[in-house]
């Protein structure tokens, strides 16, 4: 049985990427904490108090997949456990991603409306 125990991050699309971040550094005090490219997208990591938010470049649109949110979840260490109890809940895994050796496994899902959220599970 699986437990979602908070948001890890929440991310958005910003038109104006580096606008959008000096919004939130200067106007809401967060930090930055690195940057990266993830399927084609620049993203810029803040962290605001506890939760992290990952802004996506979307001056050239969306595209498929990002952004998402992510849960941390405590889960069984095996993806096709959960990925089983999911299906019996009505809902359908749409990827999987592991986490190196670290036994970290993510899920991937859409919602009704098509937003991807990451469930990032630690196994119990």
């Amino acid at each position: 049985m699986f437990k979602i125990t908070g948001i890890r991050s929440w991310n958005l699309n910003a038109d104006d990427l580096e606008a959008t971040a000096a919004f939130y550094k200067n106007g809401l005090d967060a930090s930055e904490t690195g940057r990266q490219s993830i399927a084609g997208a620049d993203v810029i990591r803040l962290r605001i108090g506890e939760q992290g938010l990952g802004l996506f470049d979307g001056a050239q649109g969306p595209r498929p997949g990002v952004p998402h949110h992510t849960f941390n979840v405590e889960g069984p260490a095996d993806p096709e456990a959960l990925t089983k109890e999911l299906a019996e809940r009505g809902v359908e895994v749409d990827s999987l991603r592991r986490e190196g050796e670290s036994g970290r496994y993510s899920l991937y899902v859409l919602d009704p409306s098509g937003n991807r959220l990451e469930l990032s599970v630690t196994p119990a």
